[in-house]
């Protein structure tokens, strides 16, 4: 009898701590729930977040002469507003090591970079090469940051779409008649993207038939824009989007205002990069400027 009443008793004493335990649990799960939301509206998430296709690394170049003050300042005001990316400077004498250890099983691509004539040649190129071979942010040594953080460049929704962002140098400003091409200056990219790779390719082509033909002339040497730079990376991404596309890329879609999402490339508009020297009839469809190119030598 005593028995039987204390096990009723103990059965009792069980169903309330079980209870009780179950209710601890719930509040416990309601506050963690809560603590990852807040957490997640600040983006400062206690899990590990999803890898970004484009490495959170900037790449800045200083010319034959070294660091001087006023890029250094611009770099380091735009390290401070983008504290999460890692950066690196590099030189020209680091240029044919890089080339010469992640290019190894191209040795066309090697000789193509030996083979160029100028330092702003071999500057472009060399460019073209890291983001391939690593990705990141290419900045020139003229850009500096505005107040938008890199981060916050591609719209959260695409961040997995997006492999390369281009900006234009021509954008809303000029008529029909003008070519518009991508800037250089600043370019983002995923490591090991076809864009990039086309790029690459059809400047190595192109060194090497001027070679076979008797050598690149003095006309193609000085146009650096269409040997090397803007033009010819443009062209590239061009002919990579056409084959992404299965067709050819239209022009007309570089005609924007707003960020536009071609394929995995996002094309960002001429205030996006060179707000400085833009301007629109209708001032309300401009959106933030995300750097300033200056008019000093990079």
């Amino acid at each position: 009898m005593l028995l039987s009443h204390r096990l009723r008793r103990f059965s009792k004493l069980s169903i309330a701590g079980m209870i009780a335990f179950c209710c601890l649990c719930a509040l416990y799960v309601h506050l963690l729930c809560q603590a990852l939301d807040t957490a997640a509206q600040k983006g400062d998430s206690p899990w590990p977040t999803h890898k970004p296709k484009i490495p959170r690394k900037i790449w800045y170049k200083v010319g034959p002469g070294g660091e001087t003050t006023q890029p250094r300042e611009w770099m380091n005001d735009c390290q401070r507003k983008n504290p999460s990316y890692a950066y690196d400077i590099i030189t020209d004498q680091f240029g044919e090591r890089y080339v010469r250890k992640n290019f190894a099983s191209r040795p066309d691509i090697f000789e193509t970079y030996r083979a160029l004539p100028l330092l702003t040649h071999k500057a472009d190129l060399l460019r073209y090469f890291i983001l391939f071979a690593e990705g990141g942010i290419w900045y020139d040594s003229n850009v500096s940051c505005e107040d938008t953080p890199i981060s916050d460049w591609v719209p959260k929704g695409f961040k997995d779409m997006v492999g390369l962002v281009v900006g234009l140098e021509f954008d809303a400003r000029y008529d029909d008649t003008v070519d518009r091409r991508f800037a250089t200056w600043i370019i983002t990219a995923a490591p090991d993207s076809p864009h990039i790779l086309r790029v690459i390719e059809d400047i190595v082509d192109t060194v090497r038939e001027a070679t076979e033909g008797g050598g690149v002339s003095k006309d193609t040497i000085h146009d650096v824009v269409n040997f090397t730079g803007a033009g010819a990376f443009t062209r590239g991404i061009f002919k990579s989007l056409g084959l992404s596309l299965k067709g050819t890329f239209a022009r007309d879609s570089m005609y924007n205002v707003r960020p536009v999402l071609i394929a995995d490339v996002m094309i960002m508009p001429r205030y996006s990069f060179v707000a400085s020297v833009n301007t629109y009839k209708n001032p309300d469809v401009v959106g933030p400027p995300l750097v300033r190119h200056h008019d000093v030598s990079s």
